[in-house]
């Protein structure tokens, strides 16, 4: 019995060997035969390209370790494929009997028997020669292969193909050499049990080397081409983990060789990215080992040498090492260590599970552990005597910027999950290095933040503190970089050792500095009077004349109406506009008006500015109205004597200018209401400050110039009398154009095309480069312009300003995604307060309105081209951001320099000096926010997820064939993500623990969100198209995702319609929700009234079936509505008793082509827009829409009248119809006409837009062909998963 289970096995073993071996021998015959056919010439240029990539697969199979003959292994079907389609076509005589479907069985056992027999086997010395030997001629095949591929096509033709070239020679001379050496100098000499590390090295570099036969040869298809072309610095990288090992033989064991002395080890550079090659190969041996082989204490000591050697080998080393030799030093050792972890978990392990013998792994893991300490103590002292140098941050953000940091530091110390490495082996004592450091900034600075409050509450200008602060906030920048750095394991051990410590020590120092200051209260002045600011433009304050004044006429009308009648009492009318829009141009055409100047008895013109002082401004306006010269009075007196000799006299006094509130109440009791129609005119920027001053008259808002009166301005400023030549006339309107109705700037540019007027081709060169030329001529009038809006905004909005420099000119910027951007990045808290920031810039003139919504909110915002130069300008000088342009090759994001980037794509290679030279440190590491805007060719992704401080990374400008989440995972910090994919893969694998808004646009494929979806607790907005949720996996969860307030394009089956509810359950605070049901089905029911936040819900049925029950939340506002069977679901809707917005978009009528709404009533919808509805009549009554402001149809082809009845409706102030038929017009025509006999006004807004058939026809083919190249790139991505 003993005999008989002894022999079994061995039997089974034997039949194996003797199966493979017929399964080598009939694919030697069908190589064979293959070979006959390509002598014969019988095949073209791709079948014979085809045969040499098998020949190649085949040949290099005996050099694979397990994991690349896995690969071949799936790919045995395909091969046989491969071989049908070089067979079919060829003449039959050709033809071999060969069994094609045998043949694919015979390639999987084939493969799988020598996967099994490369985990067990023991090289001897002649094998090890025989590896060395097929490493060379494995090499010179794929150089052949690709030198044949590339033919006569010169270097700059196919740069990359043959940079990759020289670089497998270069690797194929260094494996002759060691070759060499290994024949002559080893082999023989060395006891065979000492050179097996070097046997395990050699091995899995032949390994690698085959892999890159197989990659070459199109074998692999799942690397990418940034890894294919990365191979050979990788293998060289491998072949200095085997000199190495051979230089320790030759100490060693033949400490006589000449080679021990020699150059061969000696002095020779690293290869480049040693490090990071050396990371990656650490990660993939603990991957495996994590995989294949028991915890014990050998496996655990193994882990800690490779957690230590990945913190360290995570960093920009050479960056922030000054002394070459210590580095290379270090990296010999790290390199070593590597070799010996390397050999222990590809030999020593399986080796160790089959053989039941631990104990050479055991004193293996001692002695790399005791290695891996030595290291550690020398890396550390290192570290510790480096002295660290403060970068140049922004200074912007002020006290917000702050609070954001003390709220991470407080989130820091009340979780230390994000410090777990720290805690682990070897690492242990940085996490009681860093905890108290945190801990001490969070105090420190918490008590700057509160004296800097204290400070500005007093409204005192305490000059030493102001500059201090700026210290501060760049000194915290740099404190949250390095902690952010040492969160995400990148350069942890310079942050803990040198500069946090360092940041620290000077925080403390300023701390006790202020401290002093301000108990003491030293230097504090009134903010009453304010110094001249260097910002203030003198020199060009008079740019236009009376004379030369175009535009304004419909304004200087009605305010000369506001100014001459009205109301009796005392009136102020402000005039309000961004700064160059022209108010003071405006008002002063209307003090020198004829009118006037006849109406008024006395007037009196000041500018306040920023920069003013009571006493003055009385005198300048006492003087004016009195003509008495300063008698040196106080302003109290000078105060009470203008308001006496005002008194009975009708009056105009224009306040050119003004800032804020205190100068109005320091002025406004001079001015007394002597009930006879005396004005007062204030021009601002500021439009609350309007609002504030005005008394009965509101506000007027200054309109920029139209394109027509531009040009005018610019004809008259240029010619003067003579008038523009005719063939300028085209040239000068496009240069009208681009001043973008602000006169400041056609008064400006008019100024420097003046020179050579009669040059058209100088007008042209103007145009393109206008901000250019006007920094050149007018900078301290062109910018300090500007600069004046910015220095009144405080400081929490500077930055929300200046981030406006990272959209791209002329670019219509939706209020949710610039919210969002603030959010991520820092600048403000939440959505509310983010809204109010929105409002002042609008109200400071600095913003401008491009759409508002329904109910008047923001819906797209963009700012004036001057302003976008401001914030560019400002930018770049602060160190706040950087816009660069650039061709899509030039995209390099670990050259970006800069905190702050916006990369526009263009066609044309830029010369832009965004990227750090050699001699700089990469600025990479401190870059936090990376936009890209025009559409790009590549985006270098294996770059982008080294970016590991990133905030805010949004590329949806560029589509990618395929992303996954799982790319990004280094982005620990990442905040905002925006992409565009055809295919996104959202990894199952939970990351990115920040998140709070992902949007992914374009997805073709569905995307499963998977278990992992619900771990990110801080997720706010989340938009993937065509996104599903496993129900499987998510049905027994309980967590919830309290922060999401936006969800859109979320698709749920009709069958899984009755677990929705359920499942949104689990997003209390959700506030919008795009929702798609989809397929054919009985009625149902849909349920949201749980979702007690909604406000808005977009839902789009992608079925026949009838909602037979519709449950929504009672508060919803808006709802939009795509092909809902209408019948069925109209009076749920009008049930919902805080509806404002209803959208109607391809409802499906079932019974007929008649909408009638009878009883039905919608109590407060305010809008109504019907899209694309399928019917020819509708009736309605005034009562079904009591409330209705807007109402929008769009493409309603058969729609023949709109219900007269809605000339009833007293709230309707608009009706829009787009793309529709003339009977439609017409009856809407009717409905004003009615309204304007019975109320004798024009209350209703009638806006018709006709689109041509040619553009209708273009949008349907574009429609169609977008929707079939999807169709055909989701088969083509089908096809590939099936090979």
């Amino acid at each position: 019995m003993f005999l008989l289970m002894n022999l079994i096995p061995r039997v089974g073993e034997f039949a194996g060997i003797f199966l493979r071996k017929m399964a080598q021998n009939e694919i030697e015959e069908m190589l064979d035969h293959l070979r006959r056919i390509k002598s014969e010439g019988n095949l073209d240029s791709v079948k014979i390209n085809r045969i040499e990539k098998l020949e190649m697969v085949l040949k290099y199979h005996h050099v694979l370790l397990p994991d690349s003959l896995v690969k071949l292994t799936k790919k045995a079907k395909w091969i046989v494929q491969m071989v049908q389609w070089v067979f079919d076509g060829i003449p039959n005589e050709c033809k071999t009997n060969l069994n094609l479907e045998r043949l694919e069985s015979h390639l999987s056992e084939f493969f799988e028997g020598k996967k099994s027999l490369s985990y067990n086997y023991v090289l001897n010395d002649f094998d090890l020669s025989k590896y060395m030997d097929c490493l060379e001629k494995n090499l010179n095949d794929v150089l052949t292969f690709l030198l044949e591929r590339v033919g006569s096509d010169s270097p700059e033709e196919n740069l990359t193909i043959h940079r990759f070239i020289k670089q497998l020679k270069i690797l194929q001379k260094k494996m002759r050499f060691l070759s060499y050496l290994y024949v002559t100098e080893i082999n023989g000499y060395v006891n065979h049990e000492k050179m097996e590390c070097l046997e395990t090295l050699i091995q899995f570099m032949a390994s690698n080397v085959g892999q890159l036969c197989l990659v070459v040869a199109d074998f692999v298809d799942d690397t990418d081409e940034y890894d294919i072309f990365n191979k050979p610095s990788y293998l060289l990288c491998l072949i200095v983990l085997v000199e190495l090992e051979m230089k320790k033989i030759l100490l060693s064991e033949l400490k006589t060789s000449t080679f021990t002395q020699s150059r061969t080890f000696k002095g020779k550079k690293l290869p480049k990215g040693f490090s990071h090659h050396l990371h990656s190969l650490l990660m993939y041996l603990r991957n495996k080992k994590l995989e294949n082989f028991p915890n014990n204490i050998s496996a655990q000591n193994i882990d800690v040498a490779i957690e230590f050697l990945l913190v360290f080998l995570d960093a920009d080393v050479s960056n922030h090492v000054i002394d070459d030799n210590w580095l290379k030093e270090v990296l010999l050792k790290v390199g070593a260590i590597v070799g010996d972890v390397l050999y222990v978990i590809q030999k020593l392990l399986p080796s160790s599970i089959t053989n039941d013998d631990t104990s050479k792994v055991s004193l293996c893991s001692i002695q790399i552990l005791e290695k891996t300490k030595n290291l550690k103590a020398q890396v550390e002292t290192y570290y510790k005597s480096l002295i660290f140098t403060p970068s140049q941050f922004p200074t912007f953000g002020g006290l917000s910027f702050l609070d954001s940091v003390l709220k991470k530091l407080n989130e820091m110390s009340k979780s230390k999950s994000g410090l777990d490495f720290l805690m682990k082996p070897f690492l242990c004592n940085l996490e009681k290095d860093i905890s108290p450091l945190t801990s001490i900034l969070q105090k420190e600075l918490s008590s700057l933040s509160s004296i800097f409050r204290d400070v500005a509450k007093v409204h005192h200008e305490h000059k030493i503190p102001k500059d201090l602060q700026r210290r501060i906030i760049n000194l915290t920048y740099e404190a949250e970089v390095a902690i952010d750095s040492i969160l995400s394991q990148y350069n942890a051990f310079l942050h803990v050792f040198c500069s946090l410590p360092t940041i620290l020590k000077e925080i403390k120092q300023i701390n006790a500095e202020v401290t002093e200051m301000w108990s003491v209260d030293i230097a504090l002045k009134a903010h009453y009077v304010v110094g001249p600011s260097k910002h203030l433009p003198t020199q060009h304050s008079n740019l236009v004349s009376d004379e030369e004044i175009v535009g304004f006429e419909i304004a200087t009308e009605k305010l000369i109406q506001y100014l001459t009648r009205g109301t009796s009492e005392l009136d102020v009318i402000p005039i309000v506009g961004m700064g160059g829009q022209g108010k003071t141009t405006c008002a002063r055409k209307l003090y020198n008006n004829g009118i006037i100047v006849s109406q008024f008895d006395v007037r009196a013109w000041c500018i306040v500015s920023q920069t003013y002082n009571r006493r003055e401004l009385l005198q300048d306006i006492f003087s004016q109205v009195t003509g008495i010269k300063d008698k040196g009075d106080k302003d109290d007196v000078l105060a009470d004597m203008l308001r006496k000799h005002l008194i009975g006299k009708r009056y105009l006094i224009v306040l050119d200018d003004m800032w804020d509130g205190m100068s109005w109440d320091d002025l406004r009791l001079s001015f007394p209401d002597n009930g006879n129609r005396s004005r007062i005119v204030i021009t601002t920027r500021l439009e609350k400050l309007g609002v504030q001053v005005k008394y009965h008259t509101d506000p007027y808002y200054l309109p920029f110039l139209t394109t027509e009166e531009s040009f005018q301005l610019l004809q008259r400023k240029v010619f003067q009398p003579e008038g523009c030549p005719p063939e300028l006339q085209n040239a000068s309107l496009a240069v009208a154009k681009r001043c973008k109705g602000l006169p400041l700037v056609v008064v400006l540019v008019a100024g420097i095309i003046k020179k050579r007027k009669l040059e058209e081709s100088w007008w042209n060169e103007v145009k393109d480069a206008l901000f250019d030329y006007l920094d050149r001529e007018f900078e301290e009038y062109g910018l300090a312009t500007m600069q004046l809006s910015f220095d009144n905004l405080p400081d929490y909005l500077k930055p929300c300003l200046l981030y406006m420099g990272m959209f791209p000119e002329d670019s219509r910027i939706p209020v949710s995604k610039l919210i969002s951007l603030w959010i991520a990045e820092d600048f403000v808290e939440n959505i509310e307060t983010a809204e109010g920031y929105l409002m002042d810039l609008i109200g400071s003139n600095v913003l401008m309105v491009s759409r508002r919504r329904y109910n008047g909110k923001v819906k797209y915002c963009q700012v004036h081209d001057v302003v976008l130069h401001f914030c560019l300008a400002k930018s770049k000088e602060e160190n706040f951001m950087l816009a660069v342009k650039g061709h899509y090759i030039q995209f390099q994001p670990l050259d970006l320099k800069g905190s702050r980037v916006r990369f526009s794509f263009s066609e044309e290679h830029s010369k832009f000096t965004s990227l750090g030279s050699k001699t700089q440190k990469p600025f990479h590491q401190h870059l936090r926010s990376l936009l890209t805007t025009n559409k790009g060719n590549y985006v270098p992704f294996h770059q982008v997820s080294e970016l590991r401080l990133l905030k805010v990374l949004d590329l949806s400008s560029h589509f990618v064939d395929f992303l996954s989440s799982a790319t990004l995972k280094p982005l620990i910090h990442l905040k905002y993500l925006g992409v565009s994919s055809y295919e996104f893969d959202f990894h199952p694998e939970s990351h990115l623990p920040h998140l709070e808004t992902l949007i992914v646009k374009n997805n073709v494929n569905v995307v499963l969100l998977p278990v992992s979806f619900w771990e990110m607790e801080k997720l706010r907005h989340v938009e993937i198209a065509d996104a599903k949720f496993d129900f499987e996996e998510s049905k027994d969860g309980s967590s919830q995702l309290e922060n999401l307030r936006i969800l859109r394009h979320v698709r749920f089956p009709i069958e899984e319609v009755d677990r929705v509810d359920v499942l949104l359950r689990r997003f209390p605070n959700l506030q919008q929700l795009h929702v798609d049901i989809w397929n054919n089905a009985a009625p149902f029911c849909l349920t949201y009234e749980n979702l007690t936040q909604l406000q808005m819900l977009h839902l789009s049925f992608r079925c026949n079936g009838q909602v037979f029950r519709l449950h929504l939340p009672s508060n919803l506002k808006k709802l939009v509505l795509t092909k809902i069977p209408i019948e069925s679901g109209i009076p749920f809707i009008a049930g919902l008793p805080c509806l404002e917005y209803l959208q109607l978009r391809s409802p499906y009528f079932a019974r007929s082509q008649k909408w009638s709404l009878g009883g039905i009533m919608f109590h407060k919808l305010k809008f109504l827009k019907l899209v694309l509805l399928g019917i020819s009549r509708w009736d309605a009554s005034e009562e079904s829409f009591p409330l209705l402001e807007t109402l929008f149809i769009r493409g309603c082809y058969k729609l023949k009248e709109i219900p007269l009845s809605f000339a009833e409706i007293p709230t309707l102030k608009q009706i829009k119809l787009i793309e529709c038929n003339e009977s439609l017009e017409n009856s809407a025509v009717r409905i004003t006409e009615e309204v304007e006999a019975i109320e004798g006004c024009d209350r209703i807004n009638l806006i018709t837009i006709k689109v041509s058939r040619e553009k209708n026809s273009y949008v349907l083919f574009f429609s169609i062909y977008i929707h079939l190249m999807c169709k055909q790139y989701v088969q083509y991505r089908i096809g590939q998963q099936g090979i």
